[in-house]
């Protein structure tokens, strides 16, 4: 029988741990490298207004800029438009965008690994124009970088020039996640999404 002062101990021990795990949670899955200058701009269309600002701040002039996303679950008819890749288009025109450095790369409806679609739909774009092996960085917004960057660069290829930048969320704040019911729902979300993507997505398309 384990003392009190053991139990004490294993308890500390317990608590340290998932302290360390949950502290560390946000950084792991905000994966965060770009590559340095950059040719292309890949942008998940489903960022808010804010994200989206953040990154068309960051658009330099002569840059190549894409636009993806599957269809609007919602309000089509009032946004005039089908898909998140063509919303994020017309937004960052009016943010003041060249529109012919846009290229709108929309993806067909799915019901599962949207993220893995959206990516073979980009590459084969790039492909057509001829733009595929130019150096890139995906923009996503913070804890969902890991598993889109998992899911791009499986599908672009492990030695292609690209790289990930996470925009940190409005909702919370990022060293205290745990706090805000949005930035659990975000964390804890993309944690398990990414442990399905790494061991059994990626097993089924190795």
């Amino acid at each position: 029988m384990p003392t009190g002062r053991g139990c004490l101990l294993l308890i500390l021990l317990i608590a340290s741990l998932l302290y360390g795990t949950t502290i560390g949670l946000y950084p792991f899955l905000a994966q965060h490298h770009p590559v340095a200058n950059a040719e292309i701009i890949i942008i998940e269309g489903w960022l808010g207004d804010v994200e989206l600002k953040e990154v068309a701040k960051a658009i330099r002039p002569g840059q190549i800029v894409v636009t993806t996303g599957g269809p609007l679950g919602y309000g089509q008819k009032i946004l005039q438009y089908d898909n998140y890749a063509e919303l994020a288009t017309a937004r960052l025109i009016d943010m003041g965008i060249p529109a012919g450095t846009i290229i709108t790369v929309p993806s067909p409806d799915t019901q599962h690994d949207r993220t893995y679609l959206s990516a073979q739909i980009t590459r084969c774009k790039l492909e057509e124009l001829g733009l595929f092996g130019k150096s890139a960085n995906l923009y996503t917004i913070g804890a969902h970088a890991r598993r889109s960057y998992l899911l791009f660069h499986h599908v672009f290829g492990k030695d292609y020039p690209l790289g990930i930048i996470a925009i940190s969320p409005p909702d919370y704040h990022l060293e205290h996640w745990y706090r805000y019911s949005e930035g659990v729902k975000h964390v804890l979300t993309e944690f398990i999404a990414w442990i399905y993507v790494q061991f059994f997505l990626m097993t089924h398309h190795a």
